[in-house]
């Protein structure tokens, strides 16, 4: 079918089948490109990404100690993806600038 053919009752159903197809295509490429991505993460989130998952206290003394990286925003707490990545890989210590 051509862009400029006009659109018919009785070809409907196969169009919307192939945009469906299509938004699945798209959708699927997405998720798997947002997995990678770098995000910030709750304190929620953060125990949920840890391995031991960690009490919320445990992780409120670690920041109160500077012994994980965070960011805060007004009141709340939060925690970069990539930061958090680095700090596990080098033995969850913090470089001393």
């Amino acid at each position: 079918m051509n862009k400029n053919d006009p659109v018919t009752f009785d070809a409907l159903p196969g169009m919307v089948s192939e945009l469906v197809k299509k938004v699945d295509l798209l959708l699927a490429d997405k998720i798997a490109n947002v997995k990678d991505e770098d995000y910030l993460m709750t304190i929620e989130d953060l125990r949920d990404y840890l391995p031991e998952n960690p009490a919320r206290q445990t992780v409120y003394m670690w920041v109160n100690e500077n012994k994980i990286p965070f960011e805060k925003y007004g009141r709340r707490l939060y925690f970069r993806k990539t930061d958090i990545d680095r700090w596990v890989s080098v033995g969850r210590q913090i470089k001393k600038m």
